[in-house]
């Protein structure tokens, strides 16, 4: 049996699919958002709180490996502790658990002793796990999602412009969630006794997000579809109207200013172990369809 947390999100439900589709028995958590679709599939669905060790007892009960991630409760008042509390909940699940092989979700910035935001959470993560005994723990580390993208088709097609605090001429070595998902697969079929190991993957090509909104915009048929960086301030205000909580806005702001101080992913790139296939034209041909 292999368990998989976040199966509602991009990454989780792809690892499931990949798994059933190899006839692989799955069991998922249902945190959240429902997973019919899954359970209709074969999945197990059973249904708990990622920030409670027993309900994640149940999830990992007679379990062989495990996908571990953070979700970004965004809506969350206590988004930070929160976080905490899941890193804490899954590192003492898997203790007592008998799982032999975990595969967590981190990002780039994870690494950096100085994460800030959404990252600091990761990097904590990825501490509680180094302790654990006689578990294999394979870290993918991911830079910015493409799916990352999709997240501003409403104000393009409200407002004719797309943007974000990101400086829109840095270059960021954008990945699809398919091809990290494909990796965490194979990390939880392909095991490697014990150990702790980070793998750090990149996209293809490195891709701005003046370029991308350009890209977006031929799609659309709106060529001249302008991006525009617009102040922390500005971008705190529009994703609090946007539902999110004074926490989970202030950690999206934080994300987008700490890649503008990163200012070049070359280090990263060449740091690289994988570098996965998906183009961004091919990310957005399947997208928007």
């Amino acid at each position: 049996m292999i368990a998989v947390m976040g199966a509602a999100g991009n990454v989780g439900s792809r690892v499931t699919g990949l798994l059933l589709g190899q006839g692989r028995p799955v069991r998922v958590l249902e945190h959240r958002r429902r997973l019919d679709a899954l359970g209709a599939r074969g999945a197990e669905v059973v249904t708990g709180d990622l920030a409670d060790p027993g309900d994640l007892g149940v999830l990992l009960k007679d379990v062989e490996a495990a996908l571990v991630l953070l979700p970004d409760v965004v809506t969350d008042p206590e988004f930070t502790a929160t976080r905490s509390r899941m890193s804490r909940a899954i590192a003492d699940a898997l203790a007592g658990s008998g799982v032999r092989q975990v595969v967590a979700l981190s990002t780039v910035a994870a690494g950096q002793a100085g994460a800030t935001g959404p990252a600091a959470g990761l990097r904590e993560l990825e501490q509680r796990l180094s302790g654990l005994q006689g578990t294999g723990v394979l870290v993918l580390r991911s830079p910015f999602y493409m799916e990352n993208l999709l997240a501003g088709l409403p104000l393009i097609q409200a407002q004719g412009i797309n943007g974000s605090a990101i400086d829109g001429d840095l270059e960021l070595p954008m990945i699809a969630t398919r091809d990290v998902a494909r990796e965490a697969a194979q990390g939880l079929l392909h095991r490697e006794p014990g150990g702790h190991r980070v793998r750090l993957l990149v996209g293809p090509e490195d891709v701005s997000l003046r370029a991308a909104t350009q890209a977006i915009g031929r799609r659309l048929g709106r060529p001249e579809l302008p991006y525009v960086q617009f102040p922390p301030d500005a971008l705190r205000g529009a994703l609090l109207g946007a539902g999110l909580s004074e926490e989970g806005a202030a950690a999206m702001v934080e994300l987008q200013l700490a890649l503008n101080r990163q200012r070049s992913f070359r280090a990263v790139r060449d740091a690289a172990d994988v570098t996965t296939p998906t183009r961004l034209e091919e990310f957005l041909e399947a997208a928007l369809r």
